[in-house]
């Protein structure tokens, strides 16, 4: 995964408190339990949610980097990026994810 399990806390973080500020998001507790914890466990869904997303992404990634590596001829610089772009868009798109 590229972003360590920290900054996906973070990003889960300030998504969470800036969709509740805009009205965006609506979270009702339940009986019992109160606001700070089912703060808590609304960004532990976000960021839960966040680490599959980038997983499914790092599994299409290795994917594309077995397609390279495949290659008879060795790619460099620019046009390996070319490729790995096409090839990763291709793989997304066969697999129904959207980049």
């Amino acid at each position: 995964m590229r972003l360590t399990p920290e900054k996906v806390q973070r990003i889960a973080e300030r998504l969470s408190d800036e969709l509740a500020e805009r009205g965006l998001l609506e979270y009702r507790p339940p009986d019992g339990q109160r606001v700070g914890e089912a703060r808590t466990l609304r960004i532990r869904a976000i960021a839960a949610a966040l680490s599959a997303d980038l997983a499914i992404e790092d599994e299409i990634d290795a994917e594309v980097e077995q397609i390279l590596d495949s290659y008879s001829r060795t790619l460099r610089g620019t046009e390996r990026d070319v490729l790995f772009r096409k090839h990763k868009e291709e793989v997304a798109r066969r697999r129904r994810y959207t980049l």
